[in-house]
């Protein structure tokens, strides 16, 4: 049961930080060395989950976000950059901070942080498009490692999975998803159809309704759901089908999380990266999909290997711990 103090501090982490607040936390753990650190951005809820931990750790650890459906799904602390009063607060909160952690480095935000970064440890940490097909010459991370191709001087951190949170989030839905699976033969597919915005990438529509009309699946849509809802999404699940990106090759979080709670993953991987990373993933291909997802489907042996070896994958390449260790040793 949550105490009074930390009820307290959970409703201010949900919303907007009042200044008096961000000074106070400052002075909550006199046992370490510890840091006042500025996420700036919060692309697939990476900050939130970087921050908590740091938290944990005795940091002193804020996401500030600028978007309406970022901040649904993953919360953080909202204001409107594009007002002159948003900008205003931003600049003169960020001030408070050592470190400014920005996530997705990109145009008139990116220009007027590096105008005000001086005596700050800034880190510029890219998600994908913010440098895709771009040059960065200065150290960075990269959240992909098809991306360290455009950063010669970057390191890859890979993506950080609170397994923890995913446990607790799903307990109740992985209850009911195995209770439903002896009452029903049909597998339910989780799809995230993030091209909603993008024909051009729609690879899977006439695909999936047209193996949805033929009984061969039920198909799930996780799309605008809060990041909790989506979690109890996947784990109600059978399989996930993730990301068709021929000019990135690699999958994001989506697919990470379905791994951890042992579901198989259906995605395209380059050759080079798969060769390179070994992803216990399904490989497919837009030309290839139908043909592809019809022949897992049938296939339990596969898709049973796929569920034990998800898991441990994401436990050695994506603890939040570990991953949240090299973070801090990326700041010094």
């Amino acid at each position: 049961m949550l105490s009074i103090f930390q009820a307290f501090l959970y409703i201010f982490y949900c919303r907007w930080p009042s200044e008096e607040y961000i000074i106070r936390t400052n002075s909550y753990s006199n046992n370490i060395v510890s840091m006042k650190i500025a996420h700036i951005n919060n692309i697939s809820g990476i900050a939130s989950v970087v921050a908590k931990q740091q938290r944990r750790k005795g940091h002193e650890a804020d996401v500030f976000v600028f978007n309406d459906k970022i901040f649904r799904q993953f919360g953080g602390n909202k204001l409107n950059y594009w007002s002159p009063l948003g900008r205003w607060k931003l600049f003169r909160i960020l001030k408070r901070y050592d470190v400014w952690h920005y996530h997705y480095p990109y145009g008139s935000l990116k220009r007027s942080l590096e105008k005000r970064n001086t005596g700050k440890i800034y880190l510029k940490h890219y998600h994908g498009n913010d440098l895709r097909g771009r040059q960065e010459q200065d150290f960075c991370l990269v959240s992909t490692p098809d991306l360290l191709k455009y950063a010669p001087n970057g390191r890859w951190l890979p993506t950080p999975i609170d397994l923890n949170e995913i446990c607790d989030a799903t307990a109740e839905g992985l209850t009911t998803s195995n209770t439903n699976e002896m009452q029903r033969h049909k597998i339910r597919v989780a799809h995230y159809p993030y091209y909603k915005s993008y024909s051009s990438s729609d690879f899977y529509s006439d695909v999936l309704s047209r193996l949805q009309k033929e009984q061969k699946c039920e198909l799930i849509h996780i799309l605008n759901q809060s990041h909790l809802h989506a979690l109890r999404s996947i784990a109600m699940s059978d399989l996930i089908i993730g990301k068709i990106l021929p000019d990135v090759g690699w999958f994001g979080k989506f697919e990470l999380e379905g791994m951890a709670l042992g579901k198989p993953v259906i995605a395209y991987v380059s050759d080079e990266m798969y060769e390179k990373y070994k992803p216990p993933i399904y490989r497919t291909t837009k030309d290839t999909f139908k043909t592809d997802l019809e022949t897992l489907l049938q296939d339990c042996t596969t898709m049973e290997t796929l569920s034990r070896e998800g898991p441990k994958y994401v436990r050695n390449n994506h603890s939040l711990e570990t991953v949240v260790e090299a973070v801090m040793e990326f700041y010094q």
